[in-house]
């Protein structure tokens, strides 16, 4: 588009100056001049520029206005001719500009929201991420902690869908994958597809951490005899502790609506019957103390009345025979203590003996160097040893 300048179809003859509109022709001359040059100027669309053009444009169409009341005879075309197409410029240079403006704006608008988007659905992609790349937890915490978080995606990519994420990712393309807006809305678009790829990695490793803990467990009872109420529950019904495990697990990952083969933890049954053998070469040892051998019947009792409180019958119980005098910081005496053993049977445990070998007695510090006669504190836990049942 060309637009006429003042040194070309707005030079006025001389006549103009004669003319009662004179000022105003003059004004628009100039006005015309100042408007092309700003045009030329590379930096023209800038906002503060094109607020200048507009406010010069608007001055050039009042004085047109006047020119055609004060001279009616005064050809005004060529101003015309020249309002109209530098109008039509700035227009468009102004439409341009509020919607980069605009853009702008809404970009960052959204990567302000984006940059909180891990408090809301960290857990989410986190668990997303280490379902993606097949690094998926085993232990039975985690799975809940993780199938819970994925079930938050579908709410991930509703907010993806909504604010357009994938937009700003240019801003991001050097980011950790975590704090991608690609990475991280492909995640939550694709969550179905990524819950059942997180069931099927999770069954795997949920069954290979059981049995690397049930092993820990038969290797600490074939090594040193230790067992517990728990691990001995557990392997007592090989069976039911495999068909506990799948329970477990799958009361978190049936809200996803994906499934497992029935027989999948099968293995932990077929582990767990080493139990039987196990114990059997545990019961022929006898662990108990022998240097421990003060026979103190007063502190029978309560170690009695504790173990019959689950079904178990004190067999004997014997003391190092020796005390600890235990002082605050100043010296002063507060309690004797001294260790003991006790030798229990279960009638339900099937023929061994339990040792809890590490039972507390105290006797507290009474003043003028005596003590309270030493009474049974702690020991009897659920953790203890196998041992044979020697008198």
């Amino acid at each position: 588009m060309h637009l006429a300048t003042a040194g070309t179809a707005f030079a006025a003859p001389p006549a103009s100056n004669k003319s009662p509109a004179k000022v105003d022709i003059q004004t628009v001359e100039v006005k015309i001049k100042s408007i092309t040059k700003k045009f030329e100027r590379s930096d023209w669309k800038d906002s503060n520029t094109l607020d200048e053009i507009a406010r010069m444009l608007d001055d050039v169409e009042t004085r047109i206005a006047r020119i055609k009341e004060k001279d009616k005879d005064w050809d005004v075309s060529g101003f015309e001719t020249f309002f109209a197409e530098s109008s039509a410029k700035w227009k468009k240079a102004r439409e341009e500009a509020d919607a980069a403006s605009a853009a702008s704006d809404l970009d960052m608008e959204r990567r302000t929201r984006f940059a909180t988007v891990g408090d809301r659905h960290g857990a989410a992609i986190y668990a997303g991420l280490m379902a993606q790349d097949g690094k998926v937890r085993g232990a039975l915490m985690h799975v809940r902690e993780d199938i819970g978080a994925l079930l938050d995606l579908p709410a991930l990519a509703e907010e993806c869908e909504e604010n357009q994420y994938v937009t700003i990712q240019k801003s991001y393309e050097n980011k950790e994958p975590a704090k991608q807006p690609k990475v991280v809305c492909e995640l939550a678009a694709n969550h179905k597809k990524l819950v059942e790829s997180y069931v099927a990695l999770a069954s795997k490793a949920r069954l290979e951490d059981q049995l690397k803990v049930d092993q820990e467990a038969l290797t600490a009872l074939e090594t040193d005899g230790i067992l517990s109420n728990v691990w001995l529950a557990r392997f007592k019904d090989p069976a039911a502790h495999a068909k506990q495990v799948a329970l477990e697990f799958s009361e978190y990952t049936t809200p996803a609506g994906v499934t497992f083969g029935a027989d999948h933890f099968k293995p932990l049954e077929v582990q767990a019957k080493k139990f039987k053998e196990a114990l059997a070469a545990a019961v022929r040892v006898d662990r108990f103390p022998k240097a421990w051998a003060t026979n103190d019947a007063k502190l029978n009792g309560p170690v009695s009345a504790q173990v019959k409180s689950f079904g178990g019958t004190l067999v004997k119980l014997r003391t190092s025979g020796t005390t600890v005098i235990e002082k605050n910081d100043l010296g002063i005496p507060l309690a004797q203590t001294t260790r003991g053993a006790a030798l229990v049977r279960v009638a339900s445990d099937g023929g061994f003996c339990r040792l809890y070998e590490d039972l507390g007695f105290t006797g507290t510090y009474k003043g003028d160097g005596s003590y309270a006669p030493l009474t049974y504190s702690s020991g009897i836990e659920d953790q203890f040893r196998v041992t044979a049942c020697s008198k």
